[in-house]
């Protein structure tokens, strides 16, 4: 455990690989080990290739766990899936968590050029045979999508299957990772939106015949700083989101679907600035993590009592990208130990 620091429970962070450098990225992993963060999470989308980094890391780092927060299930196969989380496994000493997701319209419908056809069967089938071929010696699965034959993976079966999560927004893909996976990490999870996600991870795992009790709840926590800029970054990052349809139930259900509309409108209009100014201080303050210590420590708190992992996700100044990520997870780790 680096410089003595005790783990502070349940709190990763994240960052968008493209926005660092390799040495300030391994330097931003070594810090968040070092403040005794629990989790290091990687997105990719349209940023550095994920497992080549992964693996960086897992020779970089000691202790800290190494999650994909995400990596998309349509450009890879599940069992190319399968061999990059075997990797990873192996060469972290079983560090690993697979959080994988439908990844984000635009990347992957203009990046890639891929249509984001049925979702629901799509991660079903990539779950189920990411585990199999990871747990079994031999392995066979007749899907919509994948037919895998009697197949096996050259190294055999892990002793130790790392933890497979859902990303999960709407109803139907939280209750599919309450039947199949081992949890699912949303987004601007809020005392509402987490009471909705609560019936649907009953349903879900008692269709399956679990325990809802086994399925973690992982969130995507948005932070930043509090100065004029950083507050204006958060106004901006958080009209993306609200320009998305897909976050607005989650904006319904916390009082802010009127707000949330209205910005969508204006930012498909390409006003990104005028969005912006629409995020008022209480949307702020209900999506993500700001404030003074205390501030963010409440919500910190509400997390853990409710057993959810927050994932740290800093929002920088556009001109204070790198410095804006450790001062954020600096403030966290300074909340979160009291």
């Amino acid at each position: 455990m680096n410089a003595g620091r005790a783990p502070l429970g349940e709190i990763g962070v994240t960052l968008h690989t493209g926005d660092m450098s390799f040495d300030q990225l391994l330097d931003y992993a070594r810090e968040a080990e070092r403040l005794g963060y629990e989790g290091f999470w990687l997105t990719e989308e349209s940023g550095k290739e994920a497992f080549a980094v992964l693996a960086l890391l897992a020779g970089s780092t000691t202790r800290i766990t190494l999650g994909s927060g995400i990596v998309n299930f349509y450009s890879r196969t599940p069992t190319l899936l399968a061999m990059g989380a075997g990797t990873i496994q192996r060469l972290s000493g079983g560090r690993f968590v697979l959080g994988i997701g439908t990844g984000g319209i635009g990347f992957m419908e203009r990046g890639h050029g891929i249509t984001i056809e049925r979702p629901l069967a799509r991660a079903r089938e990539t779950v189920e045979i990411v585990r199999g071929l990871l747990s079994q010696k031999r392995f066979s699965y007749e899907g919509e999508w994948f037919k895998v034959r009697d197949f096996h993976l050259r190294e055999g079966p892990l002793e130790k299957v790392p933890p497979i999560l859902l990303s999960a927004l709407g109803p139907r893909m939280v209750r599919l990772a309450a039947e199949v996976a081992d949890g699912f990490i949303a987004n601007w999870l809020t005392p509402e939106s987490l009471a909705m996600y609560r019936v649907q991870i009953h349903d879900g795992a008692v269709a399956a015949g679990r325990d809802p009790r086994e399925v973690r709840v992982l969130t995507l926590a948005m932070t930043g700083l509090d100065d004029d800029a950083g507050v204006e970054a958060m106004r901006h990052g958080l009209a993306f989101y609200f320009a998305s349809p897909h976050y607005h139930p989650a904006a319904d259900a916390a009082g802010f679907g009127g707000e949330a509309k209205d910005i969508q409108a204006i930012w498909q209009q390409g006003d990104f600035k005028r969005a912006a100014s629409l995020v008022s201080d209480a949307m702020v303050a209900k999506f993500a993590i700001m404030g003074d210590r205390d501030a963010r420590r409440a919500k910190l708190d509400w997390m853990a009592r409710e057993n959810v992992y927050p994932i740290i996700y800093p929002v920088p100044a556009r001109h204070r990208m790198v410095e804006d990520h450790f001062e954020a997870i600096k403030l966290i780790a300074a909340a979160a130990a009291g």
